[in-house]
């Protein structure tokens, strides 16, 4: 959820080592995410501990931010949302975390 500033799980995960009902699995590398072919890593940390249990993890890490503002904005329709959406996608700096939720 926090992706804009900290990444998803598999592009903050560096290194992981897991054992499995056959063996080991160990990833070490700190190459980008496959983005061509269905990627072996999304499917072990999104399994839940179906595949194996994780025993090392290497991650990156950022410092906590300064200030934290939590808030909420009410649109009156769902399109003055996607036109708000669509201006922060041009900004700069986005924020960490933005949804736009249809309540009905």
């Amino acid at each position: 959820m926090k992706k804009n500033t900290y990444g998803n799980i598999e592009d903050i995960v560096c290194n992981i080592n897991m054992v499995t009902s056959k063996g080991t699995y160990a990833k070490t590398n700190l190459w980008p995410r496959i983005s061509n072919v269905p990627d072996l890593n999304h499917l072990l940390m999104g399994s839940e501990g179906n595949y194996g249990v994780i025993t090392e993890a290497v991650i990156k890490v950022r410092p906590l931010p300064e200030v934290r503002i939590f808030d909420s904005i009410l649109f009156h329709d769902w399109e003055s949302g996607i036109k708000f959406m669509h201006e922060v996608s041009k900004l700069a700096n986005w924020p960490t975390s933005i949804r736009l939720i249809d309540n009905n």
